[in-house]
């Protein structure tokens, strides 16, 4: 294994959430079969009583809860020489190094913190003044491994920064 600290900047990092996308996958897992339990446990003549649409309505459901936990557990944060790209549920966002003031995880978070600096370059005198953004791709639930992923943006940043 590469020593850490030799790795530069320009090699891309990615961060994704351990826990979140193994219970994510057991849940998914487990809804799709009692969901199918459940339909073949009906009576016969119960599941005829349903037509079409009522039948496309509850695949529809099922597959919005299967879309949500696919969506979570698909978050990122991925680390290179241009900034911080993080992807949390739908959104990404694109965030270039000269704006990111700090990275946080405190203990009890249930997730990473960004802290950004204002987009007009204004200073700002307590990180209370700083925008503060979710980073859902490291989750506070994966204990070590988030804290070395934080430790590994925060030292990232420096080197970017040239501090």
């Amino acid at each position: 294994m590469a020593d850490p600290g030799s790795v530069s900047t320009d090699a891309a990092i990615t961060f994704r959430p351990r826990k979140l996308r193994i219970v994510g996958t057991l849940f998914t897992i487990g809804l799709c079969v009692l969901c199918a339990i459940g339909w073949f446990a009906l009576p016969a003549d119960l599941r005829a009583m349903f037509n079409w649409p009522q039948r496309l309505t509850l695949l529809a459901c099922l597959g919005v809860i299967v879309f949500i936990l696919a969506a979570m557990a698909g978050s990122y944060v991925r680390a290179d020489a241009s900034g911080v790209r993080l992807r949390n549920g739908l959104r990404s966002h694109q965030v270039e190094w000269h704006r990111v003031h700090k990275f946080l995880l405190r203990p009890g978070d249930p997730w990473g913190f960004m802290l950004l600096r204002p987009d007009d370059g204004t200073p700002f005198e307590a990180d209370l003044d700083a925008e503060k953004w979710q980073l859902m791709g490291i989750q506070g639930s994966d204990g070590p491994l988030a804290r070395e992923a934080i430790k590994e943006l925060q030292r990232r940043q420096r080197l970017a920064q040239g501090r």
